[in-house]
């Protein structure tokens, strides 16, 4: 992205005939400096300015004229361990107060793999980093791409890629133009080795006649290139003469040459540099002659798989680094038959929180961490996707991949999870199980519970069933019976208004289901045109919702809401922006709307949410917000209730949302809990903000809060924090009564109730007997909804 930028400033320069129009200069910063120490930023910058002999223009005179450095790989830089990169990132943000302050025409960009990093640029001196996500592309904007650069196939690809597990693979623009420039036939690689594979092959076909190739048969033998285009297998490249499988050693040498001791959640994943006498080493064991190993180095330059800037040598993407890589470890895997061998291989992505002697805990973090902090995730290893592509090309991945589970459980079921991974039902299985009980096990780090949850929802939940419904595919949900009875519902401890009085309520038995619904749940119901079915949407306010009519407006007055309340009184405008520790751009953006006329704002609200039709949830392609095993969010009231509908048709059941107080019920239970567990809140017992993961996270890996199970059954998940839950049920005072009309569904679009709290919200939100409420038309990312059964 950086590469595009500086093409298209550049560009816009060259044609304009303004004089100031900037300067551009891409730095690779996994060059700034090495493990023996690092330059000044300022003078590393000039070094590579007089490197290109851009003599017409001293690096003396660079800075004070219109400038823009970008600056590719934060995270990337040499180092030795954490306190060194600290030390390397303290450098650049002296440089930044220093820009700031005595340049003012100079602009940085720097990318980064995680805006973590970024978040680190910031100082008193400098205290708003604006900050840009580059997110996958949606589902038009994969198919606008092959109408773009692939007119002829496009049609053919996308209807291969529609709803396919591969799609997801697709949503970067590297990986569709690996496909298009590899698709003249029109049939699609299944998984990224395959890819990756037939990218070479295309390189190789194109360079067929290349005479560096044709003239050393050690390189590729003449049967290796006459066998060009008769595979055997979908990873089989030429494989007598010594190219690839020497490329392979040095990408797995290159690999392992990486900096160790990070402590944080790089996986210190980069794109290794050598410099070329240290990639003759490294080819050395395989070709002990000087001049061949050259030879082979501009080979593979040719064939676009190395590059060779200046002095040194990298793989021209870190992702072919990782494939190449992956195929020696694939090959030393197919090689090996001693399970202790197999085992010195997986124990690169062995990983150091397989247990729960992890130091310092969760707690312990929370209690250091600001407001404004974001828990750190656990360290990886930097091999995941190597492991990843090799887990496919391997012949036998059932024994590649147990062995990879006794180091690293969720790789391993990553791995499994992979289209073109084929593994045997009972290793599938035994994932699954295993999985299930990491993320539930509460001796575990909390974090690691994560990273389990998220392996199981891609390779699949044993508790949610997968079933054939009369209209299609769907998962039936585990149900919790609720006893009858008389439940105590609401709050007297004048936290809220609105929660009293406390009251007594009966209720006949009902089932409420143990987990929110989820993603991977939601996605069989958008597969099966839910969207497009009026069946599902039984009222004259779900069918207008669904044919688009008025469904900004929701959002609209939401924001005149808010803007109001914090631009009429500043002090809850301040404890508002303190508890939910916001960011000084988000502060500086809602300060920009309380200066704008009414006028203007009202502009932008109907620039920002038109009324148009919905066929997904709103976050339905937000990477952080749509795992499988994390709770569907940016869902409204009618689309769940549409669910519920499509749902009861496909199993013959009376699936609907709960009413508030069954949702209360369950909380609290005949003995009133507080919290579903108890009395006392604890920031480790549920996702809140004072959990400080500002994420979604997958179900049931926070087991603590489950509701005490009864002597027969189960407990019921996740009712605390989260995500706010829809009730079926109206908001109105208390007391609580069903007769009058709070539980009509027809009503003219009055808020609905939500409960449960979230991972947005603090900790008194997720109360059993707090109350929220919202337009049934709104679509937040913090909102979700659970199943009921009964009456």
């Amino acid at each position: 992205m950086l590469r595009r930028l500086e093409l298209d400033l550049a560009s816009s320069a060259l044609r304009s005939d303004d004089v100031n129009a900037p300067l551009t200069m891409f730095l690779p910063l996994n060059d700034f400096g090495d493990k023996n120490g690092f330059p000044k930023p300022l003078d590393w910058i000039k070094e590579y300015w007089n490197q290109n002999e851009k003599f017409w223009l001293s690096s003396e005179d660079l800075l004070r004229q219109p400038f823009i450095l970008l600056l590719d790989g934060l995270n990337e830089m040499p180092r030795v361990d954490r306190a060194d990169y600290d030390d390397r990132l303290a450098a650049w943000k002296n440089f930044l107060n220093n820009l700031a302050l005595n340049h003012p025409s100079v602009r940085v960009i720097f990318s980064c793999r995680t805006l973590d990093y970024g978040t680190k640029l910031t100082t008193k001196d400098l205290p708003c980093v604006p900050q840009v996500e580059i997110t996958p592309l949606d589902d038009s904007q994969v198919e606008k791409f092959l109408k773009v650069y692939s007119p002829d196939a496009a049609a053919h690809l996308w209807e291969q890629l529609k709803g396919s597990e591969q799609l997801d693979l697709y949503r970067s623009p590297y990986y569709l133009r690996l496909l298009i420039d590899q698709t003249s036939d029109g049939r699609i690689p299944e998984g990224r080795a395959a890819l990756f594979t037939g990218f070479v092959r295309t390189m190789l076909k194109r360079e067929i006649d290349n005479v560096r190739l044709r003239n050393a048969d050690w390189l590729l033998t003449k049967r290796d290139l006459n066998g060009i285009g008769q595979w055997r297998s979908a990873y089989e490249l030429p494989y007598r003469g010594v190219l690839f499988n020497a490329l392979a050693d040095f990408a797995f040498q290159l690999q392992t040459q990486r900096s160790d001791g990070d402590t944080e959640n790089t996986g210190n994943k980069m794109q290794v540099r050598i410099d070329f006498d240290g990639a003759l080493d490294c080819l050395s064991t395989r070709i002990p002659d000087e001049s061949q190993c050259e030879n082979l180095l501009n080979a593979a330059v040719d064939l676009q798989i190395l590059d060779m800037p200046g002095d040194d040598v990298l793989f021209v993407h870190q992702l072919l680094q990782e494939y190449f890589a992956a195929r020696h470890l694939a090959e030393a895997a197919n090689k090996t038959k001693n399970s202790t061998a197999l085992a010195a291989f997986t124990n690169l992505a062995s990983v150091a929180w397989l247990e729960a002697d992890i130091s310092p805990t969760v707690r312990e973090i929370l209690q250091t961490l600001p407001k404004s902090g974001t828990l750190s995730d656990l360290p990886t290893t930097g091999w995941e996707e190597t492991f990843m592509l090799a887990a496919a090309m391997t012949d036998a991945p059932d024994d590649f991949l147990r062995a990879l589970a006794q180091v690293n459980l969720p790789l391993a079921g990553r791995c499994a999870a992979q289209p073109d991974v084929k593994v045997s039902d009972e290793l599938r299985r035994d994932l699954q199980q295993r999985l299930i009980a990491r993320s539930r096990d509460p001796a575990t780090d909390l974090r690691a519970r994560i990273h389990a949850g998220d392996a199981l929802g891609r390779l699949g939940d044993l508790r949610i069933e997968l079933r054939q419904g009369e209209h299609g595919r769907y998962l039936l949900p585990p149900m919790i019976e609720i006893e009858g009875g008389i439940y105590s519902i609401g709050s007297d401890e004048g936290i809220e208004e609105d929660e009293a009085p406390r009251h007594d309520v009966e209720l006949a038995p009902f089932a409420l289901a143990q987990f929110p619904v989820t993603s991977a749940e939601f996605k069989y119901f958008i597969d099966s045109g839910g969207y497009d079915d009026e069946r599902w949407w039984d009222t004259p306010q779900a069918q207008r919702w669904r044919r688009g009519e008025g469904t900004g407006e929701s959002d609209r007055e939401n924001w005149r809401y808010w803007r109001n309340r914090f631009k009429n009184d500043t002090a809850f405008f301040t404890q508002f922006v303190d508890e939910q520790a916001w960011t000084e751009e988000l502060i500086q953006r809602w300060n920009s709307y309380f200066e704008m006329t009414d006028e203007a704002f009202e502009a932008m609200l109907r620039d920002r949410w038109p009324h148009q039709r919905f066929t997904l949830p709103r976050f339905w392609n937000d990477p952080k917000l749509n795992a499988p095993n994390q709770p569907v969010v940016g869902i409204c009231w009618f689309e769940a209730r549409a669910y519920c509908a499509w749902l009861s048709a496909q199993t013959g059941q009376h699936y609907r949302l709960p009413t508030e107080v069954e949702w209360e019920a369950a909380a609290s239970g005949k003995v009133g809990r507080r919290y579903p567990w108890g009395d006392v809140f604890d920031a480790t017992m549920c996702n809140t903000i004072e959990t400080r993961l500002r994420r979604v996270t997958p179900v049931d890996v926070f087991p603590a809060s489950d509701t005490p199970p009864s002597a027969s059954e189960a407990a019921i998940a996740d009712l605390p924090g989260n995500v706010w839950e829809w009730t079926g049920s109206g908001y109105q005072a208390y007391p609580y009564r069903a007769d009058d009309g709070r539980e009509a569904v027809d009503g003219d679009n009055i808020p609905r109730v939500l409960r449960g709290g979230s991972w947005f919200d603090g900790g008194r939100d997720c109360r059993s007997a707090c109350r929220d409420r919202d337009d049934p038309s709104n679509r937040n990312r913090n909102s979700g909804f659970r199943l009921a059964r009964g009456h």
